[in-house]
C-alpha cells in the first residue's frame, strides 16, 4: 500500500513533464494560418495562441515557462523517486547483497537508470511527437495552463531571462527574442523541395517558388542580353532606315544611341515609328524616343526589377566599370529568371538545349555554366566565365571557328585512362585569321593536367562569339536532360 501513492506522485509528475513538452513543441510546430482560421470560425482559444504566438516577447515567455515547467518537474520527479523508492529497493538486494551500502548503491543505480527511461519516453519522446503531429490541437489544449503557467513563472522568466541578456551584453552581442517564427530563403527552399518531393507541390509551382529565391543571388550581368547579340541603331539614321531595321530584327523596341553603342541614349517603340510616318509635323526620331535607364553589372537583379518597375522602363542598358555598354536586360529577362525559358519576338528560333540521338547535345552559347553544371551533376569552372561560349572562347584561344573543338576539364575529378587517351587526342584546330574584326584575342590558356570532362565542338558562331556547340553526355545524364525539357528549363 506504501508504493501506492509514490507511483501516483511519479505518475503526476511526469504528466507534468509531458505536459510541458507538449505545450513547446506544439506552439511551436503549429501554423498560423490554420490557427488563424479557426479564429476566424469563432474559436477563442485558437485566438489567445495566435495572440501569443505573433508575438515574438509573449512567444519567449512561453518557451521559457515550458523549459522552466519541464525542468522543475524532471527535477522533483528524480528527487522524489530516488529518496522514496531507494528506500524501498535497497532491503530487496539485502538478501543476495550483503554490504548494505554496495545494495544501496545498486538500488540508487537502479532507481536512476527507471526514472530516466520513463522520464525519457512518456515525459520527453511520446508528447514531443504529438506535437509535433497535431500541434494546432494541441496548442489550444495546452493554451489555458499554459497561460497561468506565464503568469507564475512571470517573475523567474524575468530574473532568468534578465541574466542570461546581461551575459549576452557583456560579451558584445545584443539580446533578441529567441523564438521569432521566421525561414531563412535556404529553409524556405528546403521546405520547398521537400514539399515537392512528397507530392504537395507540382513541377512547375517548385520551379516559380525556387527561381524567386534565386533571385538574390543573380546579378545583372547574369540576366542581360550581351552587347554583341544588342539589335540597336544611330539616332541620326531616318525613319525609314529605322523602320527597316526594327522589321528586319523582328523585335518591337529599337534602342538608339550617339557616335557609338557606348553612348545609348533612348529606346523607340514600332508603333511610335509607325505613327510617325503618318504625322504631318516636323516631328523627330528625338521627339518620340523614350528615355532609357542604367544599371551596373553587379546590381543584383531584384533591385533592377525595382528600378525599372520605379521608372516605369521595358528595358534597362547595363554598364561595366568603365562606363561602357555591356549589355541589356528586359523585362522579359527577368521574367524568364522566375519562369523559365520561353520563346517570342526577342529570342532565336533556336532552342537553349537539344538532345539528339545517340545522346548528343546541341546547347547555346549563352547558357550559363552554373545552370550546365546543375542539368549534368558536374562540375565546370565558373570562376572567370559566366557562359559556356566564354569558356570554350578561353579555352580555345583564338577566334573560335565552326567546327573547332576543345576539352573543358571539370574541376577537382580524376582522370580515367578512358578519358585521359580522349583528351590527348585532343588537337587544337587551326588559327583562322579574320580580317573583318578587330576583336582581341583572349590570352590562350596552357593545358593543364588532364581531367575529366566535356569534349565539346563549335556549331555556330555569331557577332564573334560562340552561338552554339555541341558534345555527347552520358546515358544517365541523357536521361535527367530529358526529364528538364518536359518540365520545362528553369
Amino acid at each position: 500500500m506504501v508504493l501506492i501513492p509514490i507511483v501516483a506522485i511519479i505518475a503526476i509528475l511526469t504528466f507534468i513533464t509531458a505536459f510541458y513538452v507538449a505545450a513547446e513543441f506544439s506552439a511551436v510546430s503549429a501554423k498560423r494560418s490554420k490557427l488563424a482560421q479557426m479564429a476566424a470560425d469563432g474559436n477563442g482559444q485558437a485566438a489567445v495562441v495566435l495572440n501569443i504566438l505573433e508575438n515574438p516577447l509573449e512567444l519567449d515567455a512561453f518557451v521559457a515557462a515550458c523549459q522552466l515547467g519541464i525542468t522543475l518537474a524532471s527535477l522533483i520527479l528524480g528527487f522524489y523517486g530516488q529518496s522514496q523508492l531507494t528506500g524501498l529497493i535497497t532491503p530487496l538486494l539485502s538478501g543476495w547483497v550483503q554490504n548494505a551500502d554496495v545494495a544501496h548503491s545498486i538500488a540508487t543505480t537502479t532507481v536512476l537508470i527507471g526514472l530516466t527511461v520513463l522520464t525519457v519516453i512518456l515525459g520527453e519522446l511520446v508528447p514531443k511527437n504529438l506535437g509535433v503531429q497535431i500541434p494546432e490541437r494541441l496548442v489550444i489544449w495546452t493554451a489555458g495552463p499554459m497561460l497561468w503557467s506565464m503568469r507564475l513563472f512571470r517573475p523567474l522568466i524575468w530574473l532568468l531571462n534578465g541574466s542570461g541578456q546581461l551575459i549576452l551584453r557583456l560579451f558584445g552581442h545584443s539580446p533578441v527574442a529567441e523564438h521569432v517564427h521566421v525561414h531563412s530563403p535556404e529553409e524556405i527552399r528546403i521546405l520547398v523541395e521537400e514539399s515537392s518531393a512528397g507530392g504537395i507541390l507540382a513541377q512547375a509551382e517548385r520551379r516559380l517558388l525556387v527561381n524567386t529565391l534565386e533571385l538574390r543571388k543573380l546579378t545583372a550581368r547574369k540576366a542581360m542580353i550581351p552587347r554583341n547579340r544588342i539589335v540597336a541603331a544611330s539616332i541620326d539614321l531616318s525613319n525609314e532606315k529605322l523602320l527597316a531595321r526594327l522589321a528586319a530584327s523582328a523585335y518591337s523596341r529599337l534602342p538608339l544611341y550617339e557616335g557609338t553603342i557606348d553612348n545609348v541614349v533612348g529606346v523607340v517603340h514600332l508603333k511610335d515609328l509607325i505613327n510617325l510616318n503618318f504625322r504631318d509635323d516636323q516631328a523627330t526620331v528625338r521627339s518620340i524616343m523614350h528615355r532609357v535607364g542604367y544599371v551596373p553589372e553587379s546590381m543584383p537583379v531584384e533591385h533592377v526589377l525595382r528600378t525599372m518597375q520605379l521608372e516605369h522602363q521595358n528595358l534597362v542598358i547595363v554598364v561595366d566599370e568603365y562606363g561602357g555598354t555591356s549589355g541589356m536586360v528586359t523585362i522579359e529577362d527577368l521574367f524568364e529568371e522566375i519562369i523559365g525559358e520561353f520563346n517570342d519576338e526577342f529570342d532565336a528560333d533556336r532552342a537553349m538545349l537539344q538532345l539528339h540521338a545517340n545522346d548528343k547535345v546541341v546547347m547555346r552559347g549563352d547558357v550559363h555554366i552554373a545552370d550546365l553544371n546543375e542539368w549534368l551533376d558536374v562540375k565546370l569552372p565558373t570562376d572567370t566565365y559566366d557562359t559556356i561560349g566564354g569558356l570554350v572562347f578561353g579555352r580555345l584561344g583564338k577566334l573560335p571557328v565552326v567546327g573547332d573543338t576543345t576539352f573543358l576539364p571539370y574541376v577537382g575529378n580524376n582522370l580515367t585512362e578512358a578519358t585521359r587517351s580522349e583528351a590527348e587526342a585532343i588537337q587544337p584546330a587551326p588559327v583562322v585569321e579574320n580580317e573583318s574584326t578587330d576583336v582581341p584575342m583572349p590570352e590562350a590558356v596552357e593545358p593543364a593536367e588532364p581531367q575529366n570532362g566535356l569534349t565539346v565542338q563549335v556549331e555556330r558562331m555569331y557577332r564573334n562569339s560562340v552561338a552554339e556547340i555541341s558534345f555527347t553526355v552520358t546515358p544517365e545524364q541523357a536521361n535527367h536532360l530529358r526529364q528538364i525539357l518536359e518540365q520545362g528549363i528553369e
